[in-house]
């Protein structure tokens, strides 16, 4: 994000001056959250003084840390005033009814920020990721920034790493059909529209092969319920521990899917945003 100064100021009344309606409290934090260059010059301080003509550019910190909550390991990867990019781990339910569900990984960082913040932060799920799949995952801290993403998501760049139980035929290429669930809550895949499919497409490369094994990166083009599970089981390809979608039906709580990398412009700042995770050893072997 760059600003540029219209009369000396400090950097406080500049960020003001282009957000109306900030508070100085979010504007602080905002100053706290990023790394802000004037030239060749950082600025820390809110008082810090902008000469008029001057641009000042507002550059995310490197924020990954892990935080216990409520005796959770919470990895983040990203946060600023209105998002966070969390690393899910496996066997833990994205968000829903914690008194059907348990504690799930919403429920932990919201509470997380209402243990930083103040009991007013709000936090609000722009996507999911299923149980036994572990990886990025993004939450707005309001709704007008959940809205955004969701009128924009086709635009969110979203890859998965995946080990199959057998190697596809062709090192790249596209799945397409047709989804939907089925009342025992399996979702099922069909060549050709029905009634109540959804369209789903998918794109993979081979990266690795291992024996009878391989390591595909995926992208997803639709976000559909398991889509990226039953699309590999589709080819012959299921993923290594998904038993729903290739053996005798059992749930596991670990399988070897990672929603690896995120690429999306910041809905408020239209920063250009990428975080990637790296490939797990178990993913090696």
């Amino acid at each position: 994000m760059k600003l540029k100064a219209k009369k000396d100021s400090t950097l406080l009344q500049l960020i003001l001056a282009y957000h109306a309606g900030m508070s100085n409290s979010k504007a602080k934090k905002l100053i706290d959250n990023h790394t802000v260059k004037c030239g060749d010059k950082i600025l820390k301080r809110p008082d810090d003084v902008v000469a008029e003509g001057q641009i000042v550019e507002l550059l995310p910190k490197s924020q990954e840390r892990a935080v216990k909550q409520d005796g959770f390991q919470l990895k983040i990867i990203h946060e600023d005033q209105w998002l966070l990019v969390v690393h899910k781990p496996p066997g833990i339910v994205s968000s829903g009814d914690t008194a059907v569900e348990g504690p799930t990984l919403f429920s932990h960082v919201r509470n997380y920020l209402r243990d930083r913040y103040g009991s007013r932060e709000q936090l609000f799920a722009v996507h999911r990721l299923d149980k036994a799949v572990e990886g990025l995952i993004i939450f707005a801290r309001s709704e007008e920034v959940k809205e955004l993403f969701q009128e924009n998501w086709k635009s969110v760049n979203k890859y998965y790493l995946a080990q199959t139980t057998a190697i596809p035929e062709k090192k790249e290429g596209i799945i397409r059909s047709w989804l939907r669930e089925e009342a025992n809550m399996k979702m099922v895949s069909y060549d050709r529209e029905v009634q109540g499919s959804k369209e789903a497409i998918t794109e993979y490369r081979v990266l690795k092969t291992f024996r009878s094994m391989a390591l595909l990166e995926i992208k997803l083009d639709t976000g559909r319920k398991n889509q990226i599970r039953i699309h590999l089981s589709s080819i012959g390809c299921p993923i290594a521990g998904d038993r729903r979608y290739n053996e005798d039906g059992r749930t596991v709580n670990y399988i070897k899917l990672l929603s690896y990398k995120l690429e999306f412009e910041h809905p408020v700042t239209r920063q250009q945003l990428s975080f990637k995770l790296p490939v797990p050893g178990s993913f090696q072997r």
